[in-house]
C-alpha cells in the first residue's frame, strides 16, 4: 500500500497565490496516485498582515498539530523557499510533526534568498540548521543546489529532483517563425525578485523600437503597482497589464507570445514558468541565479544575461528584433528539452520511491 503524504504549499488555486510551489504540488496530487492531504500554508497575494492574517496563520498551525490525530499519514512533505518568514513558520510545523508526532519528513528546498545567502541571523541559522540536520530526506533541484548546501550543512542525505510540468495545454504547437511584432512576455510573481525592474529599466534603451514589440505582463504581487507606473512613464511603450490567469487561459497567452523575460536577481530555484515558457517554444531571457542554468544553457535553447543589467537585456531585445539571433532554432531546441526531459509522471515515480523508501527503514 503505498503512503499517506501530508503535503504543504500555498492555495492551490492561481487567484489566492502566484506560486510555482503551488504549480508543482497540484500537478503532484493530480498526476500521482499516492494519497495526499495537503495542507495550506502562506498568505495569499497581497494579503494585509492583520489581525485576520494573524489568526488566519494560527488555523494553520492548528491543522497541522490536530491532523496526527484525526487524519491518518506518515509522511510529512514540507515545501519550503528559503525566505526568512517560511523558514521560522516551517521550523515550528517540522519540529512538531517531526519530534512529537514522530513523522517521517521530507524537507523540499524551492530555491530563496538564503538558498545562495548565508544569514547573519542568528535565529534563521538556528531554525535553517535544525531543518537540514532533522529531515529524513531533503530534495534539492540541481546538483550545483546539492554542492552548495552539502558545503554548508554536510553530506546529508539529499537528493537531486528537478522541478517537472504537466504538458497537456490542449493547443496546436505553434510555428516558431517570428511574423510580426516581436511579442515579449512576463508572467509570474510580480516583485523585485524576479528582475521585474530590471525590464522596465531594459526599455530606456529600446525607445526607437517602440513600435517594433509589444510587452504583456501576466500575474500579481507587492510591487505590480510600481512597475505599471515606471511602464507608464514611457511614451509610445506597447504595454498591457492582463491579471493572474491559469490553466488553458495561462498556456494560451505563452502559446501566443516570442520571448520570454525573467532576468533574476536572487530568490529563484528551478521556476516552473521558464519550463512552461520553453514547453510553448518561447526563447527565454534568464540569469544565471541558483538552478536555472541546469536546464537553459545560453544560445542553445534560452539565452543567459549577468543579474542586474539592464542594458545587456535591452541588447539581447534588440539582437533579437533585428533577427541577429536565431530564435526560431534556440525556442524548438527549448521544446525538444522539455518534452525529452521534463516529464510530471517520471517525476512522481521518483517521488513516490522516496516516500517508500523513508516508510520501510
Amino acid at each position: 500500500m503505498k503512503p499517506k503524504v501530508l503535503i504543504s504549499s500555498p492555495s492551490l488555486y492561481a487567484k489566492d497565490n502566484v506560486s510555482g510551489i503551488s504549480s508543482l504540488v497540484a500537478d503532484i496530487i493530480n498526476s500521482n496516485k499516492t494519497r495526499f492531504i495537503h495542507l495550506k500554508l502562506g498568505s495569499k497575494d497581497n494579503e494585509k498582515k492583520n489581525i485576520k492574517w494573524f489568526f488566519k496563520l494560527l488555523y494553520s498551525y492548528a491543522k497541522a498539530f490536530t491532523y496526527p490525530f484525526f487524519k491518518r499519514f506518515q509522511i510529512v512533505h514540507l515545501n519550503i523557499g528559503l525566505e526568512r518568514k517560511s523558514i521560522l513558520r516551517d521550523f515550528l510545523i517540522h519540529l512538531i510533526l517531526k519530534k512529537v508526532f514522530r513523522k517521517k519528513v521530507v524537507f523540499h528546498v524551492h530555491g530563496g534568498y538564503f538558498l545562495m545567502n548565508e544569514s547573519k541571523d542568528k535565529l534563521v541559522r538556528y531554525c535553517l540548521a535544525y531543518l537540514f540536520n532533522n529531515s529524513d530526506k531533503i530534495i534539492v533541484l540541481s546538483e550545483f543546489e546539492k554542492q552548495e548546501l552539502t558545503r554548508r550543512y554536510g553530506n546529508l542525505d539529499f537528493q537531486v529532483l528537478p522541478n517537472a510540468i504537466n504538458i497537456n495545454p490542449g493547443l496546436e504547437l505553434k510555428d516558431v517563425r517570428r511574423e510580426g511584432i516581436l511579442k515579449l512576455i512576463f508572467l509570474g510573481r510580480i516583485n523585485t525578485s524576479k528582475g521585474i525592474f530590471v525590464i522596465s529599466d531594459a526599455f530606456k534603451y529600446l525607445q526607437k523600437y517602440f513600435d517594433q514589440f509589444q510587452f504583456d505582463i501576466y500575474g500579481t504581487g507587492p510591487d505590480l503597482d510600481k512597475l505599471l507606473n515606471d511602464l507608464s512613464g514611457y511614451q509610445g511603450l506597447n504595454f498591457a497589464y492582463h491579471g493572474v490567469i491559469s490553466g488553458l487561459e495561462k498556456w494560451e497567452a505563452l502559446y501566443n507570445s516570442d520571448v520570454f523575460l525573467l532576468p533574476s536577481v536572487h530568490s529563484e530555484g528551478m521556476p516552473i514558468s521558464i519550463l512552461e515558457a520553453m514547453a510553448s517554444v518561447n526563447t527565454v531571457i534568464v540569469t544565471d541565479d541558483a538552478s536555472i542554468i541546469s536546464v537553459v544553457k545560453n544560445n542553445q535553447n534560452g539565452i543567459v544575461i549577468k543579474k542586474n543589467d539592464p542594458e545587456e537585456l535591452a541588447s539581447k531585445i534588440e539582437d533579437i528584433i533585428l533577427r541577429k539571433i536565431d530564435t526560431e532554432i534556440i525556442a524548438q531546441n527549448a521544446f525538444n528539452y522539455i518534452n525529452a526531459n521534463v516529464s510530471i509522471n517520471k517525476y512522481t515515480s521518483d517521488l513516490n520511491e522516496i516516500y517508500e523508501r523513508l516508510v520501510t527503514k
